[in-house]
């Protein structure tokens, strides 16, 4: 698949929708948390699986990622994305203190980060299904941490051994006064990106 498989304005469109649905998911957060959550940038693009990693933060030694794929109509893979520092403050937002900055993350701190990411993803995933009237139905979460490079190399590799090149919509998000900071990262493989076509060309915009 060649990666100019969208247009500029089907990329608009998609951008549109991508911020529609992370500020969905951003209120289902600020809620969870009762603090404000700001939307900081938002980019669509069409690259190999094996580009992804560079839209990762290198300066974060270790981040903390719950993914959940998607699946019915679509097969993609969504991820929100932590650095450790940000993912112990948000830990710490829920559920109060559990361990030291630096050192392992509890099961407490694991499960409150698996329900956050099912709370804040499902809210993304049923918003761009109504936009796009495309079925989304999202898995259970799963949590990983590591460095950057080996976190997306797992959880994109389905992608790379199939060589595919992927849409990806990023979001960053955050929380100012206690230091959070997020992305967003949703992958669809090239069958699930001609249908999201179609519905880009039929909808010309957000509904």
């Amino acid at each position: 698949m060649k990666k100019n498989i969208f247009t500029k304005d089907d990329l608009d469109v998609l951008k549109e929708w991508g911020n529609i649905c992370a500020g969905n998911a951003t209120i289902a957060l600020a809620q969870l948390l009762f603090k404000k959550i700001t939307l900081e940038t938002s980019t669509v693009t069409t690259l190999a699986a094996s580009e992804i990693g560079k839209y990762v933060d290198q300066e974060d030694r270790s981040v903390i990622c719950i993914q959940m794929d998607t699946l019915g109509a679509v097969q993609g893979r969504v991820l929100l994305l932590f650095g450790e520092k940000s993912a112990h403050n948000l830990i710490e937002l829920l559920v109060g203190k559990t361990t030291s900055q630096g050192k392992f993350i509890t099961q407490i701190g694991i499960s409150s980060m698996k329900e956050i990411g099912n709370i804040v993803m499902s809210s993304y995933l049923s918003t761009l299904s109504s936009l796009s009237r495309i079925p989304i139905f999202p898995s259970c979460p799963q949590f990983m941490d590591g460095q950057p490079s080996a976190v997306l190399n797992n959880m994109f590799s389905s992608f790379g051994r199939k060589k595919l090149t992927v849409l990806l919509i990023e979001t960053v998000f955050g929380e100012e006064s206690t230091s959070v900071k997020g992305k967003f990262f949703i992958a669809f493989d090239s069958t699930t990106m001609q249908s999201f076509l179609a519905a880009c060309r039929s909808a010309g915009g957000p509904a």
